[in-house]
């Protein structure tokens, strides 16, 4: 079988490559040009294919079809997260989908049994007890998912929640701050859920060949801050002490944050917007929702000593 991947030098597109090439599939890897493959496996079944979205998809989908023939599965895991630009969430996260799904549907690249695989999140369905989206950010996930569902007949719509791992650099700032004997926190009752790269990747792999979702993501865990303390004491072999940090004043912080990176034209890592999302109750395993049946396998202190592993030895902790 053959797939194409979209981000997929990026953190999870990475996990999904390597685990695509597991299951001996064929993998186009579609990157931006100059993008950083630094994640990527050397491959004999991998082939990386230059895209720019900007540019004419029938065109270059076509090309890619020629080349290297026709695919049986698309996964589109190119998108925006974090910006301060609102209008960005939409203009990449639907913007972008559309004229995919609409290249595909004027090309013959994906088989018309094929099935087109979405990285959604969370977030387009929204906080436990909320249940609708609370950022633009959510909103976009929920509006792309909406053209998919109208416009690809086979598809899978894939929600993780919060993922970590090996490659992410999302968690690098709690790490530091753990590694300094300190971890602040805003509201100590939060309720959260996790999954590692490595599982979703391959729960994804295993689902997008018969499910269709949308699929809710996370380890089957409910997690506390005292959780993550916890697994931080054992990794680092050190009293971590937990620092009550207002939210006022983090969401002051934040407001700052933002201002400045205006100022200087950069994406910061978290936004006061982004910051207000994750702040909520994300334990939606516990919730009537669809979830994969494909049972992950790393646990939190798995995965977080792999993340530690990865931040030692690129020199970013």
């Amino acid at each position: 079988m053959k797939v194409a991947i979209t981000g997929a030098n990026g953190f999870l597109g990475s996990y999904l490559v390597k685990e695509c090439l597991r299951q001996q599939m064929e993998v186009r890897a579609f990157i931006r040009a100059g993008a950083n493959t630094a994640l990527l496996p050397e491959h004999e079944n991998l082939s990386i294919f230059t895209i720019n979205y900007h540019s004419d998809l029938v065109q270059q989908f076509a090309e890619f079809q020629k080349e290297s023939g026709q695919i049986d599965f698309f996964i589109h895991n190119a998108g925006v997260t974090v910006s301060l630009r609102n209008e960005e969430y939409y203009q990449i996260n639907v913007g972008l989908t559309k004229a995919i799904t609409e290249a595909l549907n004027e090309t013959r690249f994906l088989k018309k049994t094929g099935t087109f695989v979405y990285t959604s999140s969370y977030a387009a369905h929204g906080p436990a007890i909320i249940n609708k989206p609370v950022s633009h950010y959510g909103h976009s996930k929920l509006e792309a998912e909406g053209i998919i569902q109208q416009r690809m007949d086979k598809h899978l719509l894939v929600r993780p929640t919060a993922i970590y791992g090996a490659g992410d650099e999302a968690f690098l700032p709690l790490f530091k701050s753990a590694k300094m004997g300190i971890y602040p926190v805003t509201n100590s009752k939060q309720r959260m859920s996790m999954i590692h790269g490595a599982d979703l990747a391959k729960m994804i792999v295993q689902d997008m060949q018969k499910e269709t979702g949308p699929l809710h993501y996370n380890d089957g865990q409910t997690y506390l801050h005292e959780d993550f303390v916890n697994v931080f004491q054992e990794i680092f072999g050190k009293k971590i002490r937990k620092f009550p940090l207002p939210k006022w004043l983090a969401k002051f912080s934040m407001g700052a944050s933002d201002a400045w990176h205006k100022i200087i034209n950069k994406r910061p890592g978290i936004t006061l917007e982004k910051f207000d999302e994750i702040s909520q109750h994300w334990d939606l395993h516990a919730t009537d929702l669809k979830h994969s049946t494909v049972k992950p396998e790393i646990s939190l202190r798995e995965g977080f000593e792999d993340a530690l592993k990865y931040y030692q030895e690129n020199n970013l902790i």
